[in-house]
């Protein structure tokens, strides 16, 4: 199971070093680091990786805020997850978790980047049409701060939180946490699916704003975020319809990559792109011609680089992605100067895990329909 609503565990113990005043916004979620292999030992939890957008919850009060990835306002969208946080007892607290929406085929982060885009009177009719969920892992503050206490005594918390707290009929979850790799087996099927990944965070570790040393991510294919450089299309003389995509290097500089086709649905989810005379790449620039198979892929024109896209690909290699790749979304919840080309070298390989594949377990949504 991937969900869990319920804990028998004992209250835990708050250190005097914690009871700082009241967190409040923004605060930098801490972020997990791209490994090679997984991590196994005595000192590590491990989770979901939820495929949603990643969301910070404060309230002081009747003050409510939604606040993304990268410190941007979320509350108006989701206006169904803050009256669910308004329904609950505590006044003060802050957390950290995901925001997603489901469907019968799995979670839906188009639907998510959809709401985005709706205001007015028709954010409360989507947001009956096609209510989000908030899924928790972990715990920031509750009257003061816990940034300071170690991951597995913030868990508890969160823990009692949702026991004394959090009714099965609302739409917040307890995400699963375990140190017991046969309960990660059983969420290894579902990953690239219902699931992102799986994420391991060391338990004695505090909190860390904006830090990536204590918890890392596991996925099952190589996959990228990049900036958006450039385009071709039919419309410029171009014979194809492609985006050109760039790395941030150490030196803050925007290296060219590669390219990923788009059809029309793709671009528009792209939405405006602003041309410039120059280009934004640095270094090697995008050729007339493939730098691999040699076919006249035509002229292309620069863009301010402020878009971000994921893309899927199966090898890098000379600075370039191989055999180009494959258009899986648009990321408006990244940050350009965040997509380093250090992702490329820091992805994890799941098939090390390939045995752990057959585990059969049953679908999400029927056990979150279960929980309601």
């Amino acid at each position: 199971m991937f969900l869990c609503a319920k804990s028998n565990k004992g209250d835990p113990v708050r250190s005097e070093a914690s009871k700082d005043k009241l967190l409040w916004r923004p605060v930098s979620p801490m972020k997990a680091r791209a490994v090679k292999s997984f991590p196994i030992g005595k000192e590590w939890m491990y989770e979901p990786k939820w495929d949603g957008f990643r969301c910070l919850v404060f309230r002081d009060h009747e003050n409510i805020f939604l606040q993304s990835k990268v410190g941007k306002s979320l509350t108006s969208a989701f206006p169904e997850i803050v009256e669910a946080f308004r329904a609950l007892r505590p006044k003060h607290f802050v957390l950290d978790g995901e925001l997603a929406l489901s469907t019968e085929h799995g979670f839906s982060f188009d639907g998510l980047v959809n709401r985005l885009r709706v205001t007015g009177p028709r954010i409360a009719r989507a947001a009956q049409e096609s209510p989000a969920i908030y899924i928790v892992f972990d715990m920031l503050a509750d009257a003061a701060s816990l940034l300071d206490l170690p991951f597995r005594l913030r868990r508890k918390t969160l823990e009692q939180f949702f026991r004394s707290h959090v009714k099965q009929s609302s739409p917040l979850y307890l995400s699963a946490s375990t140190a017991d790799l046969s309960e990660v087996e059983k969420w290894i099927g579902h990953v690239g699916q219902q699931l992102d990944g799986i994420i391991a965070k060391r338990a004695e570790a505090p909190y860390r704003p904006g830090d990536d040393h204590c918890m890392v991510k596991i996925k099952n294919y190589s996959s990228a975020d990049c900036v958006v450089g450039g385009f071709r299309d039919k419309s410029i003389g171009s014979t194809r319809n492609e985006l050109l995509l760039g790395f941030y290097n150490s030196e803050g500089k925007l290296r060219y990559v590669g390219t990923t086709s788009i059809d029309a649905k793709q671009r528009q989810a792209v939405g405006n792109l602003r041309s410039k005379k120059l280009s934004s790449f640095s270094g090697r620039q995008p050729e007339q011609k493939s730098h691999w198979g040699g076919e006249a892929a035509g002229p292309w024109r620069p863009v301010t680089p402020t878009k971000v896209v994921e893309v899927r690909y199966d090898h890098f290699s000379d600075g370039r992605f191989r055999r180009g790749s494959t258009f899986l979304r648009v990321r408006p919840d990244k940050l350009p100067k965040d997509c380093s080309i250090e992702q490329v070298f820091q992805e994890a390989d799941i098939q090390k895990m390939a045995p752990l594949n057959d585990a059969g377990s049953p679908s999400i949504f029927p056990f979150i329909r279960a929980l309601e």
